[in-house]
């Protein structure tokens, strides 16, 4: 993209757009057509919609605002980024079906060329066949009607073709199935008579089944009488086993209640044995507490020993303590003195301590005072050269490989037979930052980069290993010939300050010799005056001294002509900082000034140094003194501790002795408490004894009872066993005879099933057969010879199978096919009437579609014709109807061309027309339609490319009087070409673009007018 930012106002009528290749023309038609719905693919440029966004920025915003004939303009806001895409409609963020309805609301439609022609496609313009172009001027007419009526015709033709197709093909399908059926007939007579054949072979086989019902019905009731009988025989046989049943059943009640009764006696006995051994286990322990009350004593006499043992040797032990005691009674006093002679002299040390180190402490704050002094300063000439170093980063950064060569000379100067000065860049000093901007402005970036050799050789060596060895590319320059006196600067004199003159750019800093000398001879710093406010008013007095000069924020220039005459050009530029030059001060004096004070603060702090460690030594043997004096202070209260531990110790163990003597165990008591507890227990051992006497007498009962009834049990399990061997005969021939009732009943369920298939079989064949009444009357007759029925059965059947033939094939193809034909004959009807109904619906669209067509394309014609005869060419417009009418899909819009006298017309196509034949085509075109369309606008970008001057003038002409004609849409016309002496009026808006790296922006437009003006007169 070619803009940043651009804001564009076109008037109604004809709006003009001039400007060179490249400018940026294509890129408002581009705005216009993406702002407005369109995709990329439309302006013939890219169909990705990122490529709009400029680079180096992240995002692209078009916003149109539409001239609204009913209300408000509608303003139209397209915010397109990397990956999305965001609408806006009157600043509300809206979806894009809401932007589509509403340009819609307008008529605009940028996939149409007529309404929207970008410099890419005027070539597509031509090369689009005759249905396209009737397609696009259809659309561009803007009549719904006529496009939809248009889509319905193509779409009712397509239909109208495929069912006449489909119904040709059913015609023929019909007839070829016709004619194989035909083939066919001698075969399905035969298979006829085979037929009749079977008809009376399926009556024999009618009888036979008859006969074999009849037989099936005798052999059924012979089974059903042997059935009763056995029935019978099984209801006797149930009722002996159920009498025998009940009597067991009897028995067996008997036999349970005796065994009831045993279980009981059992649980009982169980019982009293639970309590038996209860009372055994009490017993026990009867024994087990005499025992323990026997162990009690003698634990408590062996107690006792042991506490005689205990108080014997706590009384040795007070004795000791007291023997040691008594010998160490005099040592407690001398220990007394000495502890009151160590505390005075630790006073004495500790007072002499705290002196030496209030002294200590103020000379600490003074040697810390001047370290801290000395610390700021070496940080301050850190900084400043730090500040010096900065100059070379940045020549690293900007320029490596002036830096690189530096860095050389810096290392290897002393191989060079004279000095090698740096550039001017890195040796200027510049004393007041604001000079700086005069500097840059003032001397080029070549000379700041320039190094300056004092010797030829020098420079000649220098530029060899810089240039050819380490192939940087630097600037190196000889030092002039001059002195210093030869670029002396004139004089200040009172008139020139008054003029504003304040002094010279030689004297806003200071640079070695060499540089000096060479920037006077490029530059004549020496020469430029830098002014004040004043020169504002005196600037031509000024440049009669000297034809640069400086005031605060301009750089102004005179400039005499070459040809003699006395006016001078003033040019006035901004004075702006290029940031070209380090903005570093000259710091020299300062870092010398910071040197000198830190020599003198390190003076200051050596003489500290003495006094300071003396003042430590003698704290340090203060220290050893005072914690002597700890040592033996704390000896002393150890052996003062000791003492009174010994004295403790008396204590707490003669108090032990007396508590110990009145916890001694009582003998006599121990031995009463043994006595009572076996009394006790005696006691309770007789009462248990006559509880266990109590309990086996009655499980003596309870065993005599239980072998009482176990003997009554026995005599019932013998008559239940005697009565099972009966029931179980009696069962096994009941079940033999239910066997054989099964049997007969599954015989006759058998024979009953045989009947009953028969009889469906009977009755199916009576209902599907034809020959019912025969059916019927066989069915009735009695007199039925079943061998003579086979007999016969077996004749047809021989004469079957000598005259069958596997002709079911044939028959199934026979009947398909019939069946076919007489599907095919419905669908031929049902399409017949379909086509006749398309027919009709075709004629009636078509009487409503192609008389206003006509009489639009007549009115194109006659305006297209009209255009191309003002341009002494001929041209026209018709509808091309193909031989057949009613094919709507290849209808097509013809253009005819006729460029020059001596050729017929031919239609229009890049083959046989050239780009500019083309181009001139494709805008009359459009201008004919426009009467014809109602749309907002319209755009054409370079359709003048390939004209020839006339015809570009004619173009312009006509699209120029369309538009005073006020009938004409909002045009765009793009053009890179500005033609001269075209007529103007107030509907004609020219928009110039001046585009390029390199504007004037003080452009006086009446100035150049009347310059203009006085050269022609």
């Amino acid at each position: 993209m070619t803009y940043d930012d651009l804001e564009f106002k076109p008037d109604k009528g004809l709006n003009l757009i001039i400007g060179l290749n490249g400018s940026g023309k294509s890129s408002i038609m581009s705005a216009i057509c993406l702002g407005l719905g369109g995709r990329p693919q439309f302006t013939g440029r890219t169909v990705q919609l990122s490529d709009f966004i400029k680079h180096f920025h992240s995002k692209a915003i078009v916003e149109i605002e539409l001239e609204s004939p009913h209300g408000r303009n509608d303003v139209i806001c397209r915010v397109i980024e990397k990956d999305k895409h965001l609408w806006y409609l009157n600043n509300k963020l809206v979806n894009q079906n809401e932007i589509t309805s509403v340009i819609k609301k307008y008529n605009i439609d940028m996939s149409n060329l007529c309404q929207f022609l970008p410099q890419e496609k005027v070539a597509e313009f031509s090369k689009m066949d005759k249905k396209q172009r009737l397609v696009n001027m259809i659309q561009a007419i803007g009549d719904p009607s006529l496009v939809t009526l248009f889509d319905e015709l193509k779409t009712l033709r397509n239909d109208y073709c495929r069912f006449g197709k489909e119904l040709e093909e059913l015609e023929n399908n019909k007839n070829s199935e016709e004619r194989l059926n035909e083939r066919l007939k001698p075969e399905i007579e035969k298979h006829e008579e085979r037929q009749q054949l079977k008809i009376e072979l399926d009556i024999l086989q009618f009888k036979k089944m008859v006969c074999d019902y009849k037989l099936l019905q005798s052999s059924v009731k012979e089974k059903e009488n042997e059935r009763k009988q056995l029935n019978r025989e099984v209801l006797k046989m149930e009722e002996t086993c159920n009498q025998l049943k009940a009597e067991k059943t009897n028995y067996s009640s008997e036999l349970s209640n005796y065994q009831k009764k045993i279980n009981e006696m059992k649980k009982e006995v169980y019982r009293r044995m639970q309590e038996l051994s209860k009372y055994h286990q009490n017993l026990k322990e009867c024994r087990g507490e005499i025992d323990e009350a026997k162990i009690t004593f003698d634990n408590r006499m062996q107690e006792k020993q042991e506490q005689m043992s205990k108080l014997t040797a706590l009384s040795r032990q007070i004795e000791g303590l007291k023997d040691v005691l008594s010998l160490k009674k005099g040592d407690m006093a001398a220990l007394k003195e000495k502890l009151i002679e160590n505390s005075k002299e630790y006073e004495n040390i500790k007072q002499q301590l705290t002196s030496c180190d209030s002294d200590l402490e103020r000379v600490k704050l003074n040697k810390n005072a001047l370290e801290y002094k000395r610390k700021f300063k070496q940080e301050e000439i850190l900084r400043i050269s730090n500040e010096e170093d900065k100059k070379y980063e940045m020549l690293r950064h900007k320029h490596p490989d002036t830096y690189t060569a530096l860095k050389w000379l810096q290392q290897n100067a002393s191989s060079f037979r004279a000095g090698i000065s740096p550039p001017p860049l890195v040796s200027l000093k510049i004393g007041n930052d604001e000079d700086r901007k005069y500097i840059e402005n003032a001397v080029s970036n070549r000379d700041l980069l320039m190094f300056v050799c004092e010797d030829k050789e020098d420079l000649e060596r220098f530029v060899k290993i810089m240039k050819h060895e380490k192939k940087l590319s630097i600037n190196v320059s000889i030092v002039p010939e001059e002195s210093m006196a030869a670029f002396s600067s004139h004089p200040i004199s009172n008139n020139m300050r008054n003029l504003g003159i304040h002094c010279y750019l030689k004297d806003l800093f200071t640079a070695p010799e060499p540089v000096m000398r060479l920037l006077c001879k490029l530059n004549n710093v020496h020469r430029v005056p830098v002014c004040t406010e004043k020169a504002e008013g005196n600037i031509d007095s000024i440049l009669n001294f000297s034809n640069l000069f400086f005031t605060k924020s301009e750089k102004i220039m005179g400039k005499r002509s070459r040809y003699g005459q006395q006016s001078m050009s003033v040019r006035r530029d901004i004075l702006m900082s290029r940031n070209v030059l380090p903005n570093f001060k000259d710091n020299s004096a300062a870092l010398l000034s910071a040197r000198r004070e830190l020599q003198e603060i390190e003076e200051e702090l050596l003489k500290y140094q003495p006094h300071y460690e003396a003042l430590e030594k003698q704290r340090r043997q203060l220290e050893q003194q005072q914690e002597q004096l700890r040592k033996e202070r704390d000896d002393i209260n150890s052996e003062m501790r000791k003492l009174n531990d010994l004295r403790v110790k008396l204590k707490q163990i003669t108090d032990c002795y007396e508590r110990k003597a009145k916890d001694v165990i009582d003998e006599e008591g121990e031995k009463r408490k043994v006595t009572d507890a076996v009394r006790n227990v005696n006691a309770k051992k007789l009462l248990i004894l006559t509880k266990i006497l109590e309990i086996v007498k009655e499980m003596l009962r309870l065993k005599k009872e239980k072998a009482t009834s176990i003997l009554y049990m026995r005599g019932f399990s013998e008559k239940i066993s005697s009565l099972d061997v009966k029931i179980s005969y009696h069962e096994r021939e009941l079940q033999n005879t239910k066997s054989r009732l099964s049997v007969v009943d599954s015989e006759r369920n058998c024979l009953k099933t045989q009947g009953f298939k028969l009889l469906t079989e009977l009755e199916a064949k009576k209902e599907s057969s034809e020959n019912l009444k025969e059916y019927t009357r066989i069915v009735a007759s009695q007199n039925l010879d079943l061998e003579e029925i086979k007999q016969r059965i077996s004749n047809i059947e021989a004469q079957i199978e000598l005259t069958d033939e596997d002709i079911a094939p044939i028959i199934a193809e026979f009947t398909k096919r019939k069946q076919n034909i007489c599907s095919i004959e419905e669908q031929i009807d049902s399409l017949k009437t379909k086509v006749e109904d398309l027919k009709a619906r075709i004629q009636e669209l078509k009487e409503k579609w192609l008389p206003p067509l006509l009489n639009r394309i007549e009115s194109v014609n006659r305006k297209f014709s009209k255009y191309y005869k003002i341009l002494k060419c001929a041209g026209e417009i018709s509808l091309d109807q193909t031989d057949d009418t009613d094919d709507f899909p290849n209808y097509g819009l013809q253009i005819k061309l006729k460029y020059r006298v001596n050729e017929e017309f031919m239609e229009l196509s890049p083959t046989h027309h050239s780009g500019g034949e083309c181009s001139v085509a494709a805008i009359i075109f459009i201008l004919s339609l426009q009467e014809l369309t109602d749309v907002p606008f319209r755009c054409i970008d370079e359709i003048n490319q390939g004209m020839d001057a006339i015809n570009e003038r004619s173009i312009y002409q006509l699209v120029a009087d369309a538009a005073r004609s006020g009938s004409c849409s909002q045009y765009f016309l793009l053009t890179p070409k500005l033609l001269m002496d075209l007529s103007y009026h107030k509907d004609v808006a020219v928009h110039t673009i001046f585009n390029s790296p390199y504007l004037q922006t003080k452009l006086n437009v009446q100035e150049h007018i009347r310059i203009a003006k006085a050269h022609r007169q």
